[in-house]
């Protein structure tokens, strides 16, 4: 079994029977439990898990389209897709920059028969994240569902719009725990290995942390860019290893098994998930940060600030993590295979990998 998606929480059941489990788990004490799952899609790491990657990194070329232009012409090929095929646009909507980005850019962009088709997934923490949002341009101009409800409309006619990848295309939130540990003036400092053990160690102990920043070592070597700071760095190993697992994430919630790759190509939207978008970001190293955490997606802020003139979110708002809170009533899949069928249970001949880099 290939797997495209597979739950840290399940490997941990085996951490002393398999070689090399226990190290790789290291990985979720910086990165998180469930939601972090590396498959490298630049094809030089062998992890513990049998997988398939989906997404090859974009080749690098020189792109210069704005990130602005990017984002309306993805909310308007959405748009059109659902104009097309008579169906309703849910759109998640957390109240953070990700999310409200991408709302922005389909309203914008929206005549008034589309903006009809958009129903907006939210709940109370959507609205308590950004209320000023909620009040100006959702409440009583735009439909409105529970996002509670997404496992049971993944599989469907209907077209889901998730603002996922984002993240990945700016940087990673693992910088504000960098900073907070050691400061701002890191961000932009030339990459430092005894740093990076220094802030690894913490949480997986020293051998794990060396072992971690010769692994990233050899990961930044195969970038088709120089990685030269810190920001960078954790910039290419969140665009290298997480992107995978971000597009698949919400469907190991599918309340149902129905999932087709006809289905992801024509009703499933991860909004920044384009080779445009990639590419934007492999050109666009200094547009990810500036000095301090707030600064953290700058240009995302200041396309919503030009459509709200909120300048206190865009001064102010940093990221926060909301897909946990989302998903913590509904039941999750374990993995899912390449076939994309859904497993609660696996074993180790399934899934487990002999030859990978963590022995």
């Amino acid at each position: 079994m290939l797997s495209i998606y597979y739950r840290s929480a399940y490997l941990a059941r085996y951490r002393d029977q398999l070689p090399g489990i226990d190290r790789f788990l290291a990985f979720f004490k910086v990165y998180g439990q469930n939601f972090s799952l590396p498959i490298d899609r630049s094809g030089v790491i062998k992890f513990p898990v049998k997988t398939k990657s989906l997404f090859p990194i974009p080749a690098m070329r020189p792109f210069a389209k704005p990130y602005v232009d990017i984002c309306n012409d993805r909310a308007q090929a959405i748009l059109k897709r659902a104009e097309k095929a008579d169906a309703s646009l849910y759109a998640f909507w957390s109240g953070g920059i990700d999310s409200t980005l991408m709302l922005v850019s389909l309203i914008k962009n929206a005549m008034p028969a589309q903006l009809e088709r958009v129903v907006v997934l939210l709940d109370e923490a959507s609205i308590d994240e950004y209320p000023a949002f909620y009040r100006d341009h959702i409440r009583g101009k735009l439909k409105r569902e529970s996002s509670t409800l997404f496992p049971y409309l993944l599989g469907g006619k209907n077209i889901i719009v998730t603002g996922e990848h984002n993240d990945q295309l700016m940087g990673s939130d693992v910088v504000a725990k960098l900073i907070s540990k050691f400061g701002a003036e890191v961000v932009h400092a030339p990459c430092n290995r005894k740093l990076l053990i220094a802030f690894f160690a913490e949480k997986m102990g020293e051998a794990n942390a060396a072992f971690y920043a010769d692994l990233f070592e050899k990961l930044t070597a195969a970038a088709p860019i120089p990685i030269k700071t810190n920001a960078e760095l954790f910039w290419w190993i969140n665009f290298a290893l997480k992107w995978q697992s971000v597009y698949m994430r919400v469907l190991s919630y599918a309340a149902s098994n129905d999932l087709t790759r006809d289905y992801l190509k024509s009703c499933y939207v991860v909004f920044y998930n384009t080779e445009e978008f990639q590419l934007w970001s492999m050109n666009n190293l200094d547009k990810k940060i500036k000095a301090t955490w707030k600064t953290y997606k700058w240009p995302a802020k200041d396309i919503i600030y030009e459509f709200t003139n909120d300048a206190d979110y865009r001064d102010n708002k940093i990221k926060r993590g909301s897909l946990q809170f989302l998903v913590a009533e509904h039941p999750q899949f374990n993995f899912i295979d390449d076939k994309l069928r859904l497993h609660e249970e696996a074993t180790p001949e399934q899934f487990y990998a002999e030859e990978n880099d963590f022995l």
